[in-house]
C-alpha cells in the first residue's frame, strides 16, 4: 500500500519507511557477493542475493529470525561445485534456495551426462538485475534472469521477479522459465524454503493441505506420525523426507506456526504448476532445519523421473510460469 501523505512529509528519506539497500558482502568466502536488503516497513526484512540465483538468505519478522542459515553462510558462487553431492558444501539455506532448472534431487547420470545434487540454479549469478522499487507508490520489486546455457545442450532462462507491498508482510516470487533451445529439455524446478530457530522449535506446528502424503523411504514412513511436529536436537535422529501430492484444482498451502512467538509463515503456490511438495526435516544439533519445497515433480533424480514417465519437459520456444508467495501469519 502507498504510504500516506503525512508519513511521506515526515521522512527525510523514504527508506525510513521502507525500501531496498544494495551492498556487497566482504567477510570470508562471501567476499564480493552482491546483496539487496529489503525492508517492507511492516516488520518483514529479507535479503536477496543476485550472485546466488536471486535467492533469499536472511529473513526476520519484527526482529525475530525465521529462516535457516547454514554454518558456511552466504559463500560466493565461485566456491560452488555441481559434481555429485558437493552442492551441500555451499548450501547456505536461507529462506529460499532454488533447485533446477534442468534437474534437482539426487545426483545421477542420464544419457551419458552427469547431474549433481539439486542443479546449478543457486550457484548461478543473475544477470540484468533491476530494482524498480517505488516506496511512494507502495511497490518493492526486483527483477533479474538466471541462465542455464551449454553449447550443444540445454538453453534455459529463468526470468525472476521478487516483490513485496510496502506495509505488508509477504514476498512474492514469480519465475518465467523459457526454453531458448531447439529441442525439448527437462524442466525441473523446486523451491527449497527453509525455516530455522527460533521460529522452528519444539513449539512449532507444521501443516500442508495435500491430498496425500507418504515417506520417501522406510525410515520416514515409519515416522510419518511426526509429520506435523518438530523435536529437539538429537544425534540419533536421521533425516525425514515426506512427499505431499497436492490437489491441482486448489491453491497449494503449507506453513509453520509457533504459538509461543505469536506468528507463523505460510507458503501459497499454484498447485497446477507445482503439484508436489517435499517436506524435509533435520533434527540434529546445528543441522536443525525444516524445508517445505513446492515443485513440479517429486524430489527424485532426473534419471528416476524419466524412467517412471514423470519427467517434466519444456518444448522449444515454450515457457512455464511458477508463482510462490511467502507470507507472515499472526496467531
Amino acid at each position: 500500500m502507498k504510504p500516506d501523505f503525512e508519513s511521506i512529509r515526515k521522512a527525510g528519506s523514504l527508506r525510513q519507511l521502507a525500501g531496498t539497500r544494495h551492498c556487497v558482502l566482504t567477510n570470508g568466502g562471501a567476499g564480493g557477493v552482491r546483496a539487496i536488503d529489503v525492508n517492507t516497513g511492516s516488520g518483514l526484512i529479507y535479503t536477496v542475493l543476485p550472485d546466488r540465483g536471486m535467492d533469499i538468505s536472511l529473513a526476520s519478522y519484527r526482529g525475530v529470525n525465521f529462516a535457516y542459515l547454514g554454518p558456511q553462510e552466504e559463500l560466493s558462487a565461485a566456491y560452488c561445485n555441481n559434481r555429485e553431492n558437493e552442492w551441500l558444501r555451499t548450501f547456505f539455506g536461507g529462506l529460499l534456495t532454488t533447485c533446477g532448472p534442468v534437474n534437482f534431487g539426487p545426483a545421477c547420470e542420464d544419457g551419458g551426462v552427469s547431474y549433481g545434487l539439486h542443479g546449478r540454479f543457486n550457484a548461478t549469478p543473475a544477470a540484468n538485475v533491476c530494482d524498480v522499487t517505488d516506496v511512494a507508490e507502495g511497490i518493492i520489486k526486483i527483477t533479474g534472469s538466471v541462465s542455464n546455457f551449454i553449447l550443444f545442450g540445454e538453453k534455459i532462462e529463468v526470468k525472476r521477479t521478487i516483490s513485496s507491498r510496502v506495509g505488508e508482510n509477504s514476498i512474492k516470487i514469480v519465475d518465467t522459465v523459457i526454453n531458448h533451445g531447439d529441442t525439448a529439455t527437462p524442466n525441473m524446478m523446486l523451491y527449497h524454503i527453509n525455516f530455522g530457530y527460533p521460529l522452528l522449535d519444539e513449539n512449532a506446528a507444521i501443516y500442508v493441505n495435500s491430498a496425500s502424503s507418504a515417506g520417501y523411504d522406510e525410515y520416514s514412513q515409519a515416522h510419518i506420525g511426526d509429520i506435523g511436529s518438530f523435536g529437539p536436537p538429537c544425534s540419533e535422529n536421521r533425516e525425514k523426507n515426506y512427499l505431499h501430492t497436492m490437489n491441482r484444482s486448489l491453491t497449494g498451502l503449507a506453513g509453520i506456526r509457533n504459538d509461543a512467538l505469536g506468528f507463523g509463515v505460510e507458503i501459497a503456490f499454484d498447485a497446477a504448476a507445482l503439484p508436489f511438495l517435499t517436506q524435509w526435516k533435520s533434527e540434529r544439533a546445528r543441522d536443525y532445519v525444516l524445508a517445505l519445497e513446492p515443485s513440479n515433480a517429486p524430489c527424485k533424480s532426473l534419471a528416476d523421473l524419466r524412467r517412471s514417465g514423470m519427467l517434466p519437459m519444456l518444448e522449444p520456444g515454450s515457457t512455464a510460469v511458477n508463482e510462490v508467495e511467502i507470507a507472515m501469519t499472526m496467531i
